[in-house]
């Protein structure tokens, strides 16, 4: 039988979770695997993760995927890889985790943070890499281990990330870092592409110390005879250099034009603006490279947006949880069904996102999660749809940036797990009061992935090239306009709440209260 190379593998190694999607050509998928797994909570506000553990699921999960898709494994043409960004993976001489990775919703850093800032500061910082201080950034978790864990330290040969692990695992020599995911370090000029000497030469820093930066889309292995074996893959299919997670689904939105922006609500919430130029940071904005190359993204980070409902079904909509593992039916779409039965509004509960403490524009490390506004009249109802607003008001702050800066989204599209919930769409298009968007492949990140890696393997001379062959709109959402002036007292509420409660001292002596608890 000849090898027609007629389809593409994207791979997503997400903080929650990982999957693997196997599409035709013109961006139809024909199979596909989700595999979860877990995070680890040694004190509050610490979130680690056991890399290995997540690279072997996610090759449990091509090998599902390949089955699935009922293709010949040899005419799957590359794979391309979509990884959780900002983490810290210190490895050895030999290439192997020196620790479990810590995350970038681990917020331990505060006290290193205001290191960073006796020898530069905020302003600075902000203009130099792109970036604004914080605890999110893999430099704040590189002093801190040289404080905290000189043992470990010792040992780093390397500090990588996700994309570097899991391309190393799949069969590249190397640790490569892809151009989308390198500002994360906290020691680059994304302006100008390049290491930041300034930055690397006050923290003590060289770029050895790194993975070597790769454009997205650049082939840097082959799958080996091992490695086809625990995957399923066949032997010699190339390995692509993708993105960041939020940078995949970007692409895999299309969103490929300036002016074209994205919201993705999967673990994080991402609103992504794509811009023709470096434009200085403004209002707590990431800027970050795209993947197409000379474009740039702005960015707004949400560090608890699809995880705030995975919380609330864990610890409240335990009865939806329970229905679903007996029956077979999906949890969040009765999450969805129970939300349906309340108000735009939430009959006036305000859901504050920061369970994984406040991004942007706040970035505040010792912000935490409230329902407020709370009565003996309100159900259970009231509180999942609540949750899927706050999560959204959240957003509307960043656009409002955009929006402050003169910079109007031209055509906005939705993704990320969220996405697949036709009421968090509405609602979404309803607090933005604009039409939205609904891109035909739900998991974006995914496609966009595949993409990269046909681009890497010579399917696609370009990523434009890519999008227009796999990308395709289902449906636009306009807005209710009716809904959207509720949804704007809601919005004024969340702005006085978080005001209130930083302001106040609350959330300060809260966080300070949980770190007294985690020392016993």
């Amino acid at each position: 039988m000849p090898i027609r190379r007629q389809y593409l593998a994207g791979v997503d190694v997400g903080t929650t979770g990982t999957r693997c999607s196997i599409y035709d050509l013109k961006g139809q998928r024909v199979g596909s695997e989700y595999l979860e797994y877990p995070s680890i909570y040694p004190h509050p506000g610490w979130v680690e993760q056991d890399i290995q553990f997540m690279v072997k699921r996610c090759m449990e999960a091509c090998r599902a995927a390949i089955s699935s898709a009922g293709v010949a494994p040899e005419n799957i043409a590359s794979i391309g890889f979509s990884t959780q960004r900002s983490v810290t993976c210190p490895v050895d001489a030999d290439g192997e985790p020196v620790r479990d990775m810590i995350s970038w919703q681990d917020a331990r850093t505060g006290d290193e943070v205001a290191d960073m800032r006796r020898l530069i500061d905020d302003e600075e910082y902000y203009a130099l890499s792109g970036l604004p201080m914080g605890t999110t950034w893999i430099l704040s978790k590189i002093l801190w281990m040289r404080k905290n864990e000189p043992e470990f330290f010792e040992k780093t040969a390397k500090v990588v990330q996700n994309q570097d692990i899991v391309l190393r695992a799949f069969g590249a020599e190397g640790f490569f870092t892809d151009m989308s995911c390198m500002p994360f370090y906290g020691v680059w000029d994304v302006k100008n592409g390049c290491w930041n000497d300034k930055l690397m030469s006050l923290f003590d820093l060289t770029p050895e110390f790194f993975g070597t930066p790769t454009p997205p889309g650049t082939q840097v292995g082959v799958i080996g005879a091992d490695i086809a074996a625990k995957t399923g893959f066949a032997e010699g299919t190339p390995i692509c250099v993708g993105a960041g997670d939020q940078n995949c689904s970007v692409v895999g939105m299309g969103a490929v034009k300036p002016g074209m922006a994205t919201v993705t609500l999967g673990t994080a919430g991402l609103a992504i603006l794509t811009v023709d130029s470096p434009v200085p940071g403004f209002g707590g904005m990431m800027i970050t490279h795209h993947a197409v190359p000379n474009q740039w993204e702005v960015e707004g980070l949400s560090n608890a947006a699809a995880s705030s409902l995975r919380w609330f079904r864990d610890v409240i909509g335990t009865r939806e949880k329970e229905i679903a593992e007996k029956s077979g039916a999906d949890a969040y779409a009765l999450l969805d069904q129970l939300a349906a039965k309340s108000k735009p509004g939430s009959h006036g509960i305000l859901y504050m996102p920061y369970l994984a403490t406040a991004g942007t524009p706040r970035w505040n490390a010792n912000a935490r999660s409230a329902f407020i506004g709370m009565s003996l009249a309100h159900n259970r109802a009231d509180m999942t749809r609540a949750v899927m607003e706050g999560v959204v008001l959240e957003i509307r702050d960043m656009i409002e940036g955009w929006r402050e800066q003169g910079m109007e989204a031209e055509v906005l599209r939705l993704g990320g797990g969220a996405a697949k919930s036709k009421l968090w769409n509405q609602i979404q298009a309803d607090v933005y009061g604009r039409p939205v968007q609904i891109p035909r492949e739900s998991d974006s990140t995914v496609l966009g992935a595949a993409i990269l890696g046909g681009v890497g393997a010579g399917i696609f001379s370009s990523i434009d090239e890519g999008v227009k062959n796999m990308v395709h709109v289902a449906g636009e959402l306009e807005p209710d306009m009716a809904n959207h002036h509720i949804y704007e007292e809601m919005y004024r509420a969340y702005r006085a709440a978080y005001n209130g409660l930083a302001e106040s001292g609350t959330y300060d002596l809260l966080a300070g209260l949980q770190e007294k608890f985690a020392q016993g």
